[in-house]
């Protein structure tokens, strides 16, 4: 537990710093793609996953902590349609590695991402690629420890989990005339997370921490964003498991916050429906919807914005994900058998004070 305390301690401290550096004076930021939306799951629930995030594009874009929740190797991919024949595209795999640890408590996970944003065609008289966006990540993240929680006279275990991207990026923007001009920037995001048996989490993440782009001798700063999120599972019952999550995202340097709302029902754990709300927005609340099938494996999601604002533009994101089985030896692995024998263990103890409370009460009934 001292250990757990020191660790999130440390990057809770370094990510306030970091934050505070990046929150000096409001202003325009470079590469907006960075403060969109990705995964089509995350999509359809408003982007509301700082918490939820538990697949490779959550654990790559929204909360690099979760990372610590992979069991065994998953990939993802996502192609989206955004307004003004904008398109971007992504994918991400990430595995265990099963024999490193950082932290001395469960083996390392490690995760690798890359994604091209296309922002269309200029307007004038002679039509032209404005150029792309991309970005290149790698992402470490590990289990940290358990904590015993108690309440109600029952045992529940928190996890703790941690977790880091490191971050190259490339824009592209034209020049008068002919041709583009680039940028490069190196960022990172940083984050936590705790989950309460699986029906309860919370999580923060400082994302976008790094240095400004150039192009040419013009240099603009990052989105820094400051992102906090819960989910809660009201209704788990043999078919259907119901989740609700938030989040309240803060851009630093543009000194603006926004609020997200998204839900999620699975029916079978085959079909999924999502719906979520964007709040605070510039011009109002923005509404989406997502569905999601989940076969031998393989995970298909549909996203798109209920927005009257974008007319005629499609706007959606497709994604597929792919996660192997987890062996039976890493299911039931050895820390999932000590903290099985804490349980025991601890129930033995609430046994033993409840009989002897009983003796106490009626000392006749025991003679």
């Amino acid at each position: 537990m001292k250990n757990i305390k020191k660790y999130l301690t440390s990057l809770i401290f370094t990510a306030v710093l970091a934050a505070s550096a990046y929150a000096q004076d409001a202003g325009r930021t470079a590469l907006p793609f960075l403060k969109m939306d990705m995964g089509a799951r995350y999509y359809g629930m408003a982007g509301a996953a700082t918490a939820l995030a538990d697949d490779v594009t959550g654990m790559t874009f929204y909360n690099p902590a979760a990372l610590g929740m992979v069991e065994s190797f998953q990939l993802a991919g996502t192609t989206s349609e955004a307004q003004l024949d904008m398109k971007y595209h992504y994918g991400g795999l990430a595995f265990p590695v099963g024999f490193l640890s950082i932290f001395g408590n469960n083996p390392l996970n490690i995760a690798f991402s890359g994604y091209v944003f296309d922002k269309g065609d200029t307007d004038d008289t002679y039509s032209r690629e404005i150029g792309d966006d991309w970005s290149f990540t790698f992402s470490i993240g590990e289990h940290i420890g358990t904590t015993a929680w108690e309440a109600f006279g029952t045992s529940s275990d928190l996890e703790h989990y941690i977790g880091i991207t490191g971050k190259y990026l490339r824009s592209e923007l034209p020049k008068p005339g002919e041709g583009n001009v680039k940028g490069d920037a190196f960022a990172f995001d940083a984050g936590y997370t705790a989950v309460l048996d699986k029906h309860f989490g919370v999580g923060v993440a400082v994302k976008n921490i790094g240095t400004d782009i150039k192009y040419i001798e013009e240099k603009d700063p990052l989105p820094a964003t400051l992102s906090a999120g819960l989910f809660f599972v009201p209704v788990d019952v043999e078919g259907i498991h119901w989740t609700f999550s938030g989040d309240f995202i803060s851009y630093l340097k543009e000194k603006e916050n926004r609020v997200r709302i998204g839900t999620e029902m699975y029916l079978f754990d085959i079909l999924a429906v999502r719906g979520g709300v964007k709040l605070m927005e510039e011009i109002r609340e923005e509404w989406s919807l997502g569905f999601g099938l989940k076969l031998f494996g393989f995970e298909i999601d549909a996203g798109t914005i209920l927005n009257p604002q974008l007319n005629d533009d499609k706007v959606y994101q497709i994604s597929l994900a792919y996660k192997f089985p987890v062996s039976k030896k890493d299911a039931y692995s050895e820390k999932e058998k000590e903290r099985n024998e804490y349980k025991e263990y601890k129930k033995k103890q609430q046994d033993t004070a409840f009989e002897r409370a009983q003796r106490n009460a009626n000392p006749l009934i025991y003679q």
